[in-house]
């Protein structure tokens, strides 16, 4: 069979070439097939290569992946590589399609790529805590994450749900020198992150980038805010259904039958933590929902049969006949 070669350039003064080349060398080993050729910048001209920056992994059909992917971002690529899975999307993609980058050329993205930097975070993992210096910015690539707060009784305030794309950390940017929130991956999650002193020079460079990360503080604030009200006042009933209506409308995924997926696999009691009620008022309620054909669950995530059903009026009327 023959070997898949993949090419790292990189350069002496590079801080992150010597990572690269090592977590390269160490995932190759675990493939026979796939032979790694370690090259200066320098020579990547002669190779007909153009390398905007250090490192950059450049596979055999082209694609590249600059700065230092994880082990098992690595390990992915190679498999793809030996036509083992499926196409897996490189970090200049996942930054292009990210809302802090929309619009940015696709040159421009490649030539900043090596300042972000991926890892995993495994179900429930804390990101970064309240009182955690705030020396990051952060792209989530795939999976969610919560932020919030904790009250004075030490109740956990949820203040956003984010899905792939998001930005958060971001009011590190703007002199939050400790964090004031916490952040949680609720599930599987891959993320970019980029210290506060390199997006704030990159920032400078793209001023159109500071306006896209205020865009996205005052469309989350504004979500917050009317998520907030909606939970502060009513039934334990109708900040249920409030919280749903938000989940489907936000990371819902819409099946062939038209019911809609909530893409969050979210447990009944951590579904009550969102919400801010207790974990057997939501059980009840949920077991309601399920009875008037509202909602069902399967396979850890919930399913909204008819979306319109959560509507305050006509949920209202649902339950008027089924108790009536």
């Amino acid at each position: 069979m023959t070997k898949a070669r993949v090419t790292l350039y990189g350069r002496a003064d590079c801080r992150f070439t010597e990572l690269a080349r090592r977590r390269i060398a160490g995932v190759a080993r675990e493939f026979h097939d796939v032979e790694v050729r370690i090259c200066d910048r320098s020579e990547a001209a002669s190779d007909g290569v153009h390398v905007l920056a250090t490192p950059t992994l450049v596979l055999p059909d082209g694609r590249r992946l600059t700065g230092t992917p994880s082990a098992d971002r690595l390990r992915g690529v190679f498999s793809e590589l030996l036509g083992k899975v499926a196409p897996v999307p490189n970090k200049v993609w996942y930054l292009q399609h990210s809302r802090v980058f929309h619009g940015v050329p696709l040159d421009e993205i490649e030539r900043y790529a090596h300042l972000f930097h991926e890892y995993d975070v495994a179900p429930n993992e804390i990101v970064f805590s309240e009182g955690d210096l705030g020396d990051a910015i952060y792209l989530l690539k795939t999976g969610h994450v919560r932020i919030y707060r904790l009250t004075d009784d030490g109740k956990q305030l949820t203040l956003a749900i984010l899905g792939p794309g998001a930005v958060f950390g971001e009011l590190a940017l703007f002199q939050e020198t400790r964090r004031q929130t916490f952040a949680e991956a609720l599930d599987a999650s891959h993320i970019c992150a980029a210290s506060v002193d390199d997006f704030t020079r990159l920032m400078g460079h793209k001023p159109q980038l500071t306006m896209m990360v205020a865009g996205e503080i005052a469309r989350r604030r504004s979500e917050m805010e009317t998520r907030i009200a909606g939970l502060a006042y009513g039934s334990v009933r109708a900040k249920l259904v409030h919280m749903l209506r938000h989940l489907a409308r936000e990371h819902g995924e819409t099946l062939h039958d038209g019911r809609i997926r909530i893409a969050i696999r979210l447990s009944h009691q951590e579904l009550a933590q969102l919400v801010g009620i207790s974990r057997e008022s939501c059980t009840i309620e949920l077991g309601r929902l399920q009875k008037a054909g509202v909602v069902t669950f399967d396979n850890d995530r919930f399913i909204v049969v008819e979306a319109a059903r959560l509507e305050p009026g006509i949920l209202d009327r649902v339950f008027g006949r089924i108790l009536g």
